[in-house]
């Protein structure tokens, strides 16, 4: 059962898009689009439900059969740190299906799976 993202799930969502060409185009879909579940118990993937309406999104990188891989950025663990690469703790991006949004993954490198969503802060564009 789809829901509206909450604040904070649409402000992550909005800078991630803000990290790769046509953002605007990522806009619009996120503007309409509705959280569609979480993968699984725990994570912080979820699945993303965008209407067939929205502005079509093809800068991503294509992975076949209309699926992209869209905007993301490196998770760090501290973001003040000077040597940022050393404290890179996961991976946060979009995934597309014939150019919408289709999910939002959060993928980590630490052994334990994180309880939360990234902060804005802790996003480093690639």
């Amino acid at each position: 059962m789809t829901r509206p993202f909450t604040q904070a799930e649409r402000e992550l969502l909005r800078r991630l898009a803000s990290f790769g060409p046509d953002a605007p185009v990522l806009f619009d879909q996120i503007d309409v689009a509705e959280h569609d579940g979480w993968w699984f118990e725990g994570s912080q993937s979820c699945h993303i439900a965008t209407p067939t309406a929205a502005p079509q999104y093809f800068s991503g990188l294509s992975q076949g059969g209309g699926r992209q891989i869209g905007p993301g950025a490196l998770v760090l663990s501290d973001p003040s740190s000077l040597d940022r690469l050393e404290n890179v703790i996961g991976h946060a991006f979009f995934w597309l299906q014939d150019g919408r949004l289709s999910a939002f993954e959060y993928a980590w490198f630490t052994d334990d799976m994180p309880g939360s969503l990234p902060r804005l802060d802790q996003l480093l564009p690639h």
